[in-house]
């Protein structure tokens, strides 16, 4: 309604001849005339570039024109194994059919977009093979990276289909154990009636709702509700029945709308239709690693016969703004500060949990985090989240934070580089913004002025 603001994200794939430059996009340094400030980049990122990254192999750069139009091969649309059979051939062929190809350090490309998310904050990086490994909709196309916040993607097809979000949070500062079954079925409903009520901008868009039915009920205020249960991010036990009952739930409301409304269009030969469930996982993961097992094998018996009426149907967005509205802290991530100032909005605004007052010892600072904690956190909640989640990841640039054991250290490039390995190796979806907390934003933020001040 003409009140916010409308920003773009551009991917482009880790292999592309033009990666380099498009590294520079945001920069403050180079050459103006290739800048572009007000677009968002992300790399689509594969397995085969990761485990070269981590056995310091050479990376090729080609062009996509030319392979396309030399070789046949569209190679923007191939994951998985498929895609590496083809990008192996195309480099038996570097300098005799290809001819416009730049051979790299993989590891060192990978330094090259860590400097660029520790300057800019981007790119944001989306793992196209777990993505699609989890995608339910194989059969009717692929998922070519993600949107401008991570969370929410599926097939898209060019002049067909245009992913469509459709979104709402949890809000768990409120929620009590006992509601997240009502709960989670309203918010799967609301969803499904938004596809029916609204119009989308374009109609490529329309086409997409209409055929996938793409939702997203995703959370907000975790920080929150493991406080107030005297809980860290630690508690991955807890962290993860949390998810389970929400993913279940969720994955139950939109089973019995199909049976009520019918299923999504592209449902037949789907994961879905197949037995498979949250992430196109078999029942045998969930008998496996759920806590309350049995009502997976019934809800997949129930799907198979009934069909499911959105084809994604969890998401976790960032909820930065939405989360002050609501008084909870932002998304499934740890609160920045117990206490601070948010200077970006209007005026200078005080920003506190709501239950600093009982549970201040409770909530972790993010500043003060070791983020492969986050990350596991992430990783643990990712397994019952269909679609992604917004995941930032936060490095505190300051000596002595994460290691308190070497008071004179500071952060590495290579933290910043295993978190982002572990990142992909524990199956998380996407890396959002990279944040760090520079010297001179740090005068009050260690633990021991918080212990004098209380």
């Amino acid at each position: 309604m003409g009140r916010r603001a409308g920003a773009v994200t551009v991917s482009l794939d880790v292999w592309h001849l033009d990666v380099p430059e498009f590294l520079e996009m945001q920069a403050e340094n180079g050459d103006t005339r290739r800048k572009a400030y007000d677009i968002f980049p992300q790399l689509v990122i594969t397995d085969e570039f990761m485990r070269r990254v981590k056995n310091q192999e050479e990376w090729t750069l080609v062009d996509s024109y030319e392979v396309r139009t030399k070789l046949g091969v569209e190679l923007a649309e191939l994951w998985g194994e498929e895609f590496e059979q083809q990008y192996q051939l195309i480099e038996q062929k570097l300098g005799t059919t290809i001819t416009l190809y730049k051979r790299v350090d993989a590891r060192e490309l990978f330094k090259s977009i860590m400097r660029s998310q520790v300057e800019t904050g981007m790119p944001y990086l989306a793992f196209k093979d777990t993505i699609n490994r989890a995608n339910p909709n194989k059969h009717d196309g692929y998922i070519p990276g993600v949107n401008l916040c991570t969370e929410s993607f599926s097939n898209v097809t060019p002049g067909k289909y245009a992913h469509c979000c459709n979104l709402v949070s949890l809000n768990l500062a409120n929620i009590e154990e006992t509601e997240i079954t009502q709960i989670s079925r309203i918010a799967v409903r609301l969803l499904d009636n938004t596809i029916e009520l609204t119009n989308p901008p374009f109609e490529l868009a329309k086409n997409h709702n209409d055929r996938y039915r793409t939702i997203g009920v995703g959370c907000m205020g975790l920080a929150d509700w493991l406080a107030k249960r005297q809980l860290d991010y630690e508690n991955l036990p807890e962290i993860s029945y949390l998810f389970e009952e929400i993913g279940y739930y969720c994955t139950e409301a939109s089973m019995k709308l199909a049976k009520e409304r019918g299923a999504y269009e592209a449902f037949p030969q789907s994961e879905w239709s197949k037995g498979n469930l949250i992430g196109a996982k078999p029942v045998s993961w969930f008998l496996e690693n759920a806590k309350n097992k049995e009502r997976w094998v019934e809800l997949s018996e129930n799907i198979k016969k009934y069909g499911i009426r959105n084809s994604h149907i969890t998401a976790i967005a960032p909820n930065t703004s939405s989360s002050l509205v609501q008084g909870c802290t932002a998304s499934v991530l740890p609160v920045y500060s117990r206490f601070f100032y948010d200077k970006w909005a209007k005026g200078t605004v005080p920003i506190a949990p709501p239950f600093i007052g009982e549970k201040f010892w409770f909530y972790q600072e993010n500043k003060n985090l070791e983020q492969k904690q986050v990350v596991e956190a992430v990783a643990t909640m990712q397994q019952w989240i269909d679609t992604g989640i917004s995941m930032e990841i936060m490095f505190n640039l300051n000596k002595g934070v994460y290691f308190p054991e070497e008071p004179e250290r500071f952060i590495k490039a290579k933290d910043i580089f295993e978190t982002q390995i572990l990142a992909w190796e524990k199956g998380c979806k996407a890396i959002y913004y990279i944040r760090t907390v520079q010297k001179d934003d740090f005068k009050e933020s260690s633990n021991n002025c918080v212990v004098c001040a209380n």
